[in-house]
C-alpha cells in the first residue's frame, strides 16, 4: 500500500464515524481528487465500505462483515446451481477436495460467462470444507495486465531479485509466495508465454520456483492454481496442459434456461437496491426484455446493461427527487428493447414468472445479496460518478449539464472526436504554455523510443493542448472518469505501461497526482497519429418525404425541385395497401445504408398518422439525428429543401418553419418571447482557456445587457445540442473559442483573434449593433417627406433587412445594417417622387451568379412595394443583394 494511500486508510480508522473524501482531504492537507482515487482503490481492495448518500461516506470494513460476507459466497448461491452449473460445480468441488492440496484447475469460457466469481466460490468451498486452513489467501492476478513485458509479468508472479533488471531496486517476493497455502488465480492465464507457462509446470511439478534473478536458491510454496482463459486448450504447450488435470467449462447465456436468466437480473437488481439504500420500481416489459434480447456479452454484459439502466434511473431520482428509483422500456437501450419482439415466443410461459395482473416489480434494499470481490460491475461506479456531479452544481447549472450523456458515451467515437477538434483547432503555438510545450516534446520522444513509433507535430500538439486541459482540471480538482479504463488498459498494455511512465514525469514536473482515469486518455493518445488531413466538408441535412399514396410524395417533391432547380429531398410513398411496418423499413434501410452522408441530420416531412413516430425510432436504431413535421404542404416541403440545400442546419430549418407556418403546425409551436444577448466562450474543459477568453471580453460588454456563457467542447454533437438548448433562452452574438465553430451563422473569434484590438472592438459593434427606430425617424425628420409615417416605414424596413441577412445566411459587418436600412427607406422615397433610377453594371451577368440570392431580396421587399404601390427594379435589387454579399463577415 502506497503512503499516502495509508495515510487516508490511517484517517479512516481513527474515524468513530463514517467520513468523505473531502473531510479526509482537508484533514490531510491533500486534493480531493487524489483522496477519492486512493479511496476507490481501498474499496476494490474490500478494505472499506462506500455508504451511498449525499455526500458519499467510507468507513473501514470490519473484520466481522468480511467473514460474513464470505460466507454468503458459494456454489449455493449461484443461479443454475441445479441447472447448467450442476456439472461445473461438482467437477469444481472434487478438484478442491482431491488430497493431499487439490487439483489445479483451468476454467474455459466465453467472456462474461462468470469465470472470476466461479474460482472465487471454489476458494470459499476450499474453506468452508476445511481442505484449506480459514486464513488461507486467494490472490487474484490478470496475465494481460503484463503480457507485453515478460520480465515484469515473471518477476509479479515469481518475485523478483535486486538488480534482475532496470528498475528493480529492491527483493520483491512474488505472488506465489504470497498465495502460500492458498489459491493463486491467474485470469486470461493463455497470456503466459511459453517460457512462463515452463516456469510455471516447473513450479507444479516441484512445488519450488526461483524469483527473478536469483540463481543460487530455491524457494518452496503450496499453492493451488486456478487459471481462467477464453481461448481453448490449443494455445497451451502440451507439456502445460498435461499438468493441469482438472477442466472446467462455463456454459454462456443462450446454453442457460429462461429462468436463469430471470433469477439473475432479479439477483442483480436487489444486489442494486441494496447498494443505493433504496426502492427500485422496474416495469414487467423490462424484466421481459432483459430476459430475451441477444448479447454477446453473457452475463458480464446482461449486468452491465441493467448497470446503466440503474444509473439512468439515479440520475433521474437525484435531479428530480423522487422517493424511489424507476425503470421504464423508454429507459432502456435500444438493443434491449428489441428483446420484447420475442414475447409471442414464450406464449404461456410468461404466467410462469409474472401473475396477470402484475405490471412492475419493485426490489428493495436489505435483504441478504451475494458479494463477490471479483465482480467487475462493482467497478463501475456510475453513481458516486453522479452524486458527485449533482451535489456540486445547482440547479441551473444541472439544466445545463448533461449527466446522461457522460454514462451512455460512446468512449472512442468521443475520443475520435475530441482528437480531431482538438487537431483543427487554430490556437498558435505562443498561447501554449512554454513548459508545457516542451514537456510534451520530452513525452513524445520517450515514448518514440519505447513504442518504436513515430509522433507528428500535429500529434504532439494536439497532445500538449488536451496535457494543458489535463493540468488544470487536476489543478483545480476537477475528476474525469474514463468510461472503460479496464478495456483500455487490457487492448492497449504496451501503450497503458508507457503513460505511466510518462505521468510519474507529468506529476515531478508539476507537483500533481495524476489519476488513473487520465492514464486512460494519454494511452489512447499512443494509440493513434493524427494526419495532416482536415476533416471531409460536412453534408447538409437530407430532407424524407413520407406521404400516403402511390405518388403523393414522389409529385410534390418534383414539383418543389423543378421549382428550385435543384435535386435535394428523398419521396417515399405509402400505398394504403402498404402496411406501416414495411414503410418503416424502407426508411430505416435507406437511413442505413447512406448514414455516412446523413452526418448532418434528416428532416422528416409527413402527412399525417403512423407516419409521425419515425423519427423517435430512426434515431434509436441508426444513431442519426432525426425531426419530424407533420400535416406539411407544398409550402413546407418548398421551405424545407430550399434551407437544406443551401446548407442552413436541422435545428436552424425546424425552427425557421415552425416560426413561419404557424398556422399550418400550429401545434408544435413555443410561444416567442423577447430573448437576452449573450456571447458564449468555449474550449476543451469549460475553464482554463475560457476563464482567460472571458475576462479579455468582459470589460467590453455591459454585464447587465449581455450573458457570458462559458461552455466545455469536448465532442461537435454535443456542443450543438447544447447550444440548441441555449438559443431558446438566449439570442447568442458570438462565439469565441479554441475551436473554429461554424454554427448556425453564429460570427466566430478565435482565442488568437481575440487578443487582438481590432478583432475586440469588431465584437463589441457586432454585440451592440441594435438600430433604434424611433431615433433614427427623428433624426431624418424632414428628409423623407413622401410617406405618412417615417417611423412605420423605417420599422418595417428593419425587420426587412433583418430577414434578408438571415435567409442569405451571412452576418454583415458591424454598421452595414445601418447603411442598407437607409439605402431602402430612400430608395422607396426616390420612386414614390418620380425619381431616376441608376442602372447596374454587367445585370445580367449578376443575375446568373446570384440568382438565388436575388430572388431572396425580391421577395423580401414585395412587401413594401405592395404597401407603398411602387416597383423596384431589377438594378436596385442587384444593388441591394451587392451590399449584402460585399459587406459580410
Amino acid at each position: 500500500m502506497s503512503s499516502r494511500k495509508e495515510q487516508i486508510f490511517t484517517v479512516l480508522k481513527k474515524s468513530v464515524e463514517p467520513i468523505s473524501a473531502a473531510d479526509i482531504a482537508e484533514k490531510l492537507g491533500l486534493e480531493r481528487s487524489n483522496v477519492s482515487r486512493h479511496l476507490s482503490e481501498l474499496f476494490k481492495e474490500n478494505e472499506i465500505e462506500r455508504i451511498e448518500g449525499r455526500p458519499v461516506l467510507y468507513v473501514v470494513k470490519e473484520t466481522k462483515k468480511m467473514t460474513e460476507n464470505l460466507n454468503l459466497i458459494s456454489f449455493d448461491h449461484l443461479v443454475g446451481k441445479d441447472e447448467s452449473l450442476k456439472l461445473s460445480i461438482q467437477q469444481a468441488k472434487a478438484a478442491m477436495l482431491y488430497p493431499p492440496r487439490g487439483l489445479h484447475t483451468i476454467l474455459f469460457g466465453e467472456s462474461g460467462t462468470g469465470k472470476s466469481l466461479f474460482a472465487e466460490c471454489m476458494y470459499e468451498f476450499g474453506l468452508s470444507s476445511e481442505s484449506m486452513k480459514k486464513d488461507a489467501p486467494f490472490i487474484s492476478f490478470n496475465c494481460a495486465d503484463y503480457a507485453q513485458t515478460p520480465q515484469l509479468l515473471f518477476s509479479h508472479i515469481f518475485g523478483v531479485k535486486k538488480g534482475a533488471f532496470t528498475g528493480a531496486d529492491v527483493d520483491s517476493p512474488g505472488l506465489i509466495a504470497k498465495a502460500d497455502g492458498g489459491i493463486l488465480f491467474l485470469d486470461e492465464i493463455h497470456r503466459l508465454p511459453p517460457e512462463g507457462q515452463e516456469m510455471l509446470f516447473t513450479f507444479i511439478d516441484k512445488g519450488t520456483y526461483r524469483p527473478l534473478g536469483e540463481s543460487s536458491k530455491t524457494y518452496s510454496a503450496s499453492v493451488q492454481i486456478i487459471g481462467a482463459t477464453t481461448e481453448s486448450t490449443d494455445i497451451f504447450l502440451a507439456t502445460f496442459n498435461r499438468r493441469i488435470p482438472m477442466s472446467i467449462t462455463l456454459p454462456s447465456l443462450d446454453k442457460r434456461t429462461l429462468d436463469e436468466r430471470f433469477e439473475i437480473i432479479t439477483l442483480f437488481l436487489t444486489q442494486e437496491a441494496g447498494r443505493l439504500n433504496n426502492k427500485i420500481v422496474v416495469d414487467r416489459d423490462v424484466i421481459l426484455a432483459f430476459m430475451l434480447y441477444s448479447t454477446e456479452g453473457n452475463i458480464g454484459q446482461v449486468k452491465r446493461d441493467l448497470k446503466l439502466i440503474c444509473a439512468k434511473a439515479f440520475l433521474h431520482y437525484r435531479t428530480n427527487e423522487t422517493d424511489h428509483l424507476s425503470v421504464g422500456v423508454n429507459d432502456l437501450p435500444l438493443q434491449v428493447q428489441k428483446g420484447l419482439l420475442k414475447i409471442k415466443d414464450l406464449g404461456d410461459r410468461i404466467d410462469s414468472f409474472f401473475e396477470s395482473t402484475v405490471t412492475s416489480l419493485s426490489f428493495k434494499p436489505g435483504s441478504n445479496q451475494v458479494v463477490w470481490t471479483q465482480d467487475k460491475t462493482q467497478e463501475m461506479d456510475v453513481y458516486s460518478t453522479i452524486d458527485d456531479q449533482v451535489s456540486s452544481l445547482s440547479k441551473v447549472e444541472l439544466e445545463e449539464i448533461d449527466l446522461e450523456e457522460l454514462i451512455e458515451k460512446n468512449l472512442n467515437q468521443y475520443f475520435e472526436v475530441y482528437v480531431n477538434e482538438l487537431a483543427r483547432n487554430d490556437i498558435h503555438k505562443e498561447l501554449i504554455d512554454p513548459k508545457i510545450w516542451h514537456l510534451t516534446e520530452e513525452l513524445y520522444n520517450i515514448a518514440e523510443e519505447k513504442l518504436a513509433r513515430r509522433f507528428n507535430e500535429r500529434t504532439r500538439f494536439t497532445f500538449s493542448m488536451h496535457l494543458q486541459s489535463t493540468i488544470e482540471r487536476i489543478q483545480n480538482d476537477k475528476m474525469i472518469v474514463h468510461p472503460d479504463l479496464n478495456g483500455v488498459r487490457k487492448k492497449y498494455l504496451k501503450e497503458f505501461q508507457v503513460a505511466i511512465e510518462l505521468s510519474s514525469l507529468i506529476e515531478k514536473e508539476f507537483n500533481i497526482d495524476v489519476p488513473f482515469d487520465e492514464i486512460g486518455f494519454i494511452t489512447m493518445f499512443l494509440t493513434l497519429d493524427i494526419s495532416d488531413e482536415l476533416e471531409k466538408q460536412e453534408d447538409k441535412v437530407t430532407v424524407l418525404l413520407l406521404m400516403h399514396g402511390k405518388s403523393t410524395a414522389s409529385s410534390m417533391l418534383e414539383a418543389v425541385q423543378d421549382l428550385l432547380d435543384v435535386e435535394s429531398g428523398v419521396a417515399f410513398n405509402m400505398p394504403l395497401t402498404m402496411e406501416v411496418t414495411t414503410m418503416y423499413e424502407q426508411v430505416k434501410n435507406y437511413v442505413q445504408t447512406n448514414r455516412e452522408d446523413l452526418a448532418s441530420g434528416v428532416l422528416i416531412l409527413t402527412d399525417m398518422g403512423s407516419l409521425n413516430s419515425f423519427s423517435h425510432m430512426l434515431m434509436k436504431e441508426t444513431g442519426v439525428t432525426t425531426k419530424t413535421i407533420s400535416m406539411v404542404s407544398t409550402l413546407v416541403v418548398l421551405e424545407a429543401v430550399r434551407m437544406a440545400s443551401v446548407g442552413r442546419s436541422l435545428k436552424e430549418i425546424y425552427q425557421n418553419i415552425q416560426l413561419s407556418f404557424e398556422t399550418a403546425v400550429h401545434a408544435q409551436f413555443k410561444e416567442i418571447t423577447t430573448l437576452k444577448k449573450a456571447v458564449v466562450v468555449t474550449c476543451f474543459t469549460g475553464e482554463g482557456v475560457a476563464n482567460k477568453l472571458a475576462e479579455r471580453i468582459k470589460p467590453v460588454l455591459e454585464s447587465d445587457e449581455i450573458t457570458i456563457i462559458q461552455m466545455q467542447f469536448l465532442e461537435k454533437m454535443a456542443f450543438r445540442n447544447r447550444m440548441d438548448e441555449l438559443m431558446d433562452t438566449y439570442e447568442i452574438k458570438a462565439i469565441v473559442g479554441t475551436v473554429d465553430i461554424n454554427y448556425q451563422n453564429i460570427p466566430f473569434f478565435s482565442a488568437y483573434d481575440i487578443f487582438k484590438d481590432d478583432h475586440l472592438t469588431k465584437l463589441r459593434q457586432l454585440v451592440y449593433k441594435e438600430i433604434s427606430v424611433k431615433e433614427l425617424s427623428q433624426s431624418l425628420d424632414g428628409a423623407i417627406k413622401s410617406v405618412s409615417s417615417l417611423y412605420g416605414l423605417l420599422d418595417e424596413v428593419k425587420g426587412i433587412t433583418e430577414k434578408i441577412e438571415t435567409e442569405l445566411s451571412l452576418v454583415l459587418e458591424p454598421g452595414v445594417d445601418m447603411g442598407i436600412l437607409l439605402h431602402i427607406a430612400f430608395l422607396i422615397d426616390s420612386l414614390l417622387t418620380g425619381k431616376h433610377q441608376r442602372v447596374f453594371n454587367e445585370l445580367q451577368g449578376f443575375k446568373k451568379n446570384y440568382r438565388y440570392e436575388m430572388d431572396i431580396v425580391k421577395v423580401n421587399i414585395l412587401s413594401l412595394e405592395k404597401k407603398y404601390q411602387v416597383t423596384v427594379s431589377s438594378d436596385e435589387i442587384a444593388y441591394i443583394t451587392e451590399m449584402y454579399l460585399k459587406n459580410k463577415i
